[in-house]
């Protein structure tokens, strides 16, 4: 492993210059929240010690003229709230794109690089945090990523010990432990207290107990003194904890944790965290006022005195990664890299695994079938394919994936399936960590228990993170299962997190196998084609079996497939539609079906195949200037929540009345009731529930006559 030269190699007391930067950035976080009028001044405080050693102490790889540069270590910093220390900590490494001025815009508005919590984007920051307890996960999948990928950096992650009530954390923790993720440190920032009291009125958890269950490494500092000759130690005990723990990194075989026992507050005695009783202790989130600040100062001037300029200075720019280390860095990761990806490669091309091809005669299969045997062969075709489900990999469709393709261990870094155990919620934010490392990540669950994951995927799409959330069993065509088990919200939720235009969130459902697979290599292809994707994908599928639609009469389907929506052919039907039906999903078989009955009673319907529904409402859509027809009433039908699919079509039906169309309106959305005042759905067969939500082609038939008195 090539680490920077370090500081302790100077004629320099390399502790009591930490010490002494610790001190100076107390300074100007303090100075940051007091003029930014809010923020969180207790926890950054605590952190001063931690952020002086990572960066200044020959722990932490990092280039400040490129703060991007591949081969650097990673830092999440989970308690996102904290950011202000760790800005400052920026501007003293003299990080490209921060100064004292940047850091004093701290929360002045969305323009301002130093923002309240750590977003991506921002000189520096690796990941966007804040919603707490997701850090971890995201730290997780970019160590194991580096893993995978043969790469050599450290990834370290700051966390919260209130943070660390939440149960992804445990989540995370407990798979690191399973992966042996030995690249990977966490830093629990063990300050006594969280928003409104002491941990200890709130949680019962001993960290360390906890930890060295999983089969963590452990190692418990005490840094609760600002005191010059005690916080030395602390910092001498800290900092000979993070050069070792990436001295094991690739031959410990398990993840380390560095419990630091701190102060909220620490080094204003005023601001300190003295076991208050809940509701009394005020700087957790309140910004000191001006009055306060000039009173905290001269404490911390005090502990820091009359360093030399010139010899702090040079100290600070020791802090980084010299020319010479930089070079040998990247000559040997990208020799590591393109070797590793010569074996991934090597191991894949001796499976012989064909993309599906389903013809209309074929057995009815569900669509995760499709999608699964296409994920199976992306995978061999390219490496960057890797793959996690939160224990349903039979269900899901991907252990001929990991037959083919090795399953990722401590013993195995070659493997593309990461195992995962029932949580959904630190698979999501697992894959976010990969993607954002340049692999292409799926992650399949039960429709309805992406759920789980529902502020990862909102995360994701706000903040730009890419992977692939499939979500099978799908609907209330689970069947025998029951109302617990029967995704109907997702599309609608989706949706909701994917903008106004769909530009944050990629949506795709697919009417049968063969389209899942054609929408799984489509999402592949595009991801290798943008390099590295900065929005969230999601693919609907279904456990119960459809059959296959015949696409001879559709002409490019496959460019109709991008753009969304196409006409499915009618069997028998002669003349101009009355009425356009347009469903999505498993229910574009039963509005044929419908179709093509309606087409022998000489009632005409046009049937329209929604793949990508939140991007049919756009002006430049084939929904909206081809599909549409002018004065045609429209129903929707979808195993789903009813305006999930509804909403989006009203939505285009607005649009091209924009542009001067004139469309029927929406008249009915045909969806799935779960109402626990009725037993519209539950468990029994998929027909059946079809069929007492008029989803089945006999219900959709009967509205569309209603709705035409016919």
């Amino acid at each position: 492993m090539v680490t920077p030269t370090m500081p302790s190699q100077k004629k320099v007391d390399v502790v009591e210059m930490l010490r002494l930067e610790a001190e100076r950035l107390r300074i100007l976080d303090l100075k940051a929240i007091t003029k930014a009028g809010s923020g969180h001044p207790g926890g950054t405080l605590s952190l001063a010690e931690v952020m002086s050693t990572l960066f200044f102490g020959g722990i932490f790889r990092y280039d400040p003229q490129e703060p991007s540069w591949e081969n650097r270590d990673r830092l999440v910093l989970s308690e996102g709230h904290t950011a202000p220390i760790l800005y400052s900590a920026f501007v003293e490494a003299g990080l490209k794109g921060w100064s004292i001025e940047a850091l004093m815009d701290l929360r002045k508005n969305p323009d301002v690089i130093a923002q309240g919590h750590t977003t991506r984007g921002t000189p520096g920051v690796d990941a966007s945090t804040g919603a707490l307890g997701m850090g971890g996960s995201k730290s997780l999948g970019m160590a194991l990523a580096a893993r995978y990928k043969g790469l050599d950096y450290h990834t370290f992650c700051i966390m919260g010990d209130g943070e660390s009530e939440e149960g992804q954390v445990y989540e995370a923790a407990s798979n690191a432990a399973l992966m042996g993720a030995d690249n990977l440190t966490w830093i629990l920032n063990r300050n006594k207290a969280q928003q409104t009291a002491g941990t200890q009125d709130l949680s019962h958890v001993r960290f360390e107990d906890w930890y060295k269950a999983m089969g963590w490494n452990v190692i418990v500092i005490s840094g609760e003194s600002a005191e010059p000759a005690k916080n030395r130690d602390y910092i001498t005990a800290l900092r000979n904890a993070l050069l070792q723990a990436k001295k094991d990194a690739r031959m410990a075989g398990r993840p380390t944790i560095i419990i630091a026992d701190t102060l909220k507050g620490k080094g204003v005695d005023f601001m300190e965290y003295k076991n208050q009783k809940p509701g009394e202790y005020k700087f957790h989130g309140v910004a000191p006022t001006n009055e306060e600040l000039a009173r905290a100062l001269p404490l911390i001037e005090a502990r820091l005195g009359s360093p030399d300029v010139a010899e702090m200075t040079a100290f600070l720019k020791d802090g980084a990664v010299t020319p010479d280390v930089k070079r040998q860095v990247n000559e040997a990761n990208a020799k590591a890299l393109k070797e590793r990806r010569q074996k991934l490669i090597d191991i894949r091309s001796a499976a012989k695994v064909a993309f599906p091809a389903y013809k209309p005669t074929d057995k009815p299969v569900g669509t995760r079938v499709g999608f699964g045997n296409a994920l199976t062969f992306m995978a061999q075709q390219h490496p960057e394919v890797v793959a996690t489900s939160p224990d349903l990999q039979d269900s899901v469709h991907m252990f001929d994936l990991e037959k083919m393709a090795g399953r990722q261990t401590k013993t195995n870094p070659t493997g593309a399936y990461f195992p995962e155990g029932i949580s959904e919620s630190d698979a999501a934010g697992k894959c976010a960590g990969l993607g954002m490392e340049g692999l292409i990540p799926f992650m399949a669950t039960f429709d309805n228990f992406l759920l789980e994951a529902a502020d990862e995927l909102q995360h994701a799409s706000a903040f730009g993170s890419f992977y692939v959330a499939v979500g099978t069993h799908s609907g209330c065509g689970v069947g025998p299962d029951g109302k617990s088990q029967m995704g109907v919200a997702m599309p609608a939720v989706i949706d909701h997190f994917s903008g106004v235009n769909g530009e944050l969130f990629d949506m795709y459902e697919a009417a049968d196998a063969q389209e899942a697979a054609e929408i799984t290599r489509l999402i592949v292809e595009q991801a290798i084609r943008e390099g590295r994707p900065r929005h969230p994908v999601y693919l609907r599928c279904t456990r119960h079996n459809i059959g296959h639609l015949d696409r001879s009469g559709i002409p490019d389907y496959l460019k109709k497939l991008v753009e969304g929506s196409y006409v499915v052919p009618v069997k028998g039907a002669k003349g101009a539609a009355e009425l356009i039906v347009v469903a999505s999903g498993a229910t574009v078989q039963e509005s044929l079906k419908a179709a093509e009955q309606l087409a022998t009673e000489g009632i005409q319907i046009k049937v329209v195949n929604v793949v990508s529904l939140n991007k049919i409402q756009k002006p430049t859509s084939a929904f909206v200037r081809e599909q549409l027809e002018d004065k045609l009433p429209l129903v929707t039908v979808h195993d789903a929540e009813p305006n999930a699919l509804g909403h989006r079509v009203k939505d285009a039906v607005n649009t091209a009345r924009q542009i001067g169309r004139q469309p029927g309106i929406v008249v009915r959305s045909l969806g799935v009731n779960i109402t626990p005042l009725a037993a519209h759905v539950g468990s029994g067969s998929s027909e059946e529930n079809y069929r007492r939500n008029q989803l089945d082609a006999a219900g959709i038939a009967a509205v569309l006559k209603q709705v035409l008195n016919k």
